[in-house]
Parts: C-alpha cells; sequence; structure tokens
C-alpha cells in the first residue's frame, strides 16, 4: 500500500501533528446516453449516464427536420454521448404498429449522420408518465394546450422516462 501524503497547517505545526490526507479517484463515467422520443413535428430529448439518472433536456421543436437533426448532433457532441436510446412505439401487446415504419426511418437516419448505436426501447405510455411524475395541472385551455405542445417539454419528459427505464433495467446507479 503506498503510504499517504502528509500535510501540515499552522495549527497542526505547533502542536506537531500531522494529518492524513488520501485522495480517492473517482472513475470516469463511461457511458453517456441520449434518450430520444421521436415524434414527426418534435423530438424530446433525455441524457443520462452509469449514474443511473436521466434528465429531460430542450426538445429539438424546429419546424424543419434538417434543424432537429444539427440539434441532436450538438447535444451529442455537447455531452460526448455513447449510445442512443429511441422509443419505440409497440403496441399493448408488444407488436409493431405502422408508427414504428416511421421510427425505423428516423433511427437509420440517425446511425447513418451519427454512428452511435441505438437501444430500441418500449415507450408505452411513457407521455402519460412523463405527466404523471410532473406534477402539472392540466392545460385550462387549447392556447395553454398548444403552447405546452409546442414546447416539447412533455417529449422531453417522456424521453427522460424512457431512458429512466433503460438505465434502471440495466441496473446504472443500482
Amino acid at each position: 500500500m503506498q503510504a499517504l501524503p502528509r500535510c501540515q497547517t499552522p495549527a497542526t505545526a505547533k502542536q506537531g501533528l500531522k494529518i492524513a490526507v488520501s485522495f480517492h479517484s473517482v472513475p470516469a463515467v463511461s457511458s453517456v446516453f441520449l434518450g430520444i422520443d421521436y415524434g414527426s413535428k418534435r423530438v424530446g430529448l433525455s441524457h443520462g449516464d452509469e449514474l443511473g439518472f436521466a434528465f429531460p433536456l430542450a426538445a429539438a421543436t424546429s419546424p424543419d427536420a434538417e434543424e432537429r437533426f444539427s440539434q441532436i448532433g450538438r447535444e451529442i457532441a455537447r455531452l460526448k454521448v455513447t449510445q442512443l436510446v429511441l422509443g419505440y412505439p409497440l403496441s399493448l401487446e408488444g407488436e409493431k404498429t405502422k408508427r414504428c415504419l416511421e421510427v425505423d426511418a428516423f433511427a437509420a437516419e440517425l446511425t447513418q449522420r451519427f454512428g452511435l448505436p441505438i437501444e430500441l426501447v418500449d415507450e408505452g405510455l411513457t407521455s402519460q408518465a412523463a405527466d404523471a411524475l410532473s406534477g402539472q395541472r392540466k392545460p385550462r385551455s387549447s392556447k395553454e394546450r398548444q403552447d405546452q405542445t409546442k414546447s416539447g417539454e412533455r417529449d422531453s419528459r417522456a424521453a427522460a422516462v424512457l431512458l429512466q427505464d433503460f438505465l434502471n433495467s440495466r441496473g446504472f446507479g443500482a
């Protein structure tokens, strides 16, 4: 075992005391995940790592698909993402839906652009779970509902729920 460095402060020097100082190395986080809740108009985003916590990010809400991909790319670079976790809209019976074809095409585009591994995760009821966990009251007017929808906050909360489910299922943070 390696000897610990010793240090003295003026107070301990007077008393002839030495204090042992130990430096623990913290293992680097090796996996960073970007959770994605695909929508044809808005893409909810979240991130998490091996510590086991998922957090919503700003949703990609641009009307331009190219700009939505650019935003996803910026988040991948900023967070140093190593794996994508994409919500997959299976039916309640666990069967593929028509919407799965859109998600498959989106996943292929993500692979082509970013070259990261993608894990498809059943996104069943994530939006409802996100609503329940948010503690937000239901919108009172159609204008308020539209504003909440446009912001993509619900989509990113749903992305965080699906990513959290993924992290939990893999034992991260346990």
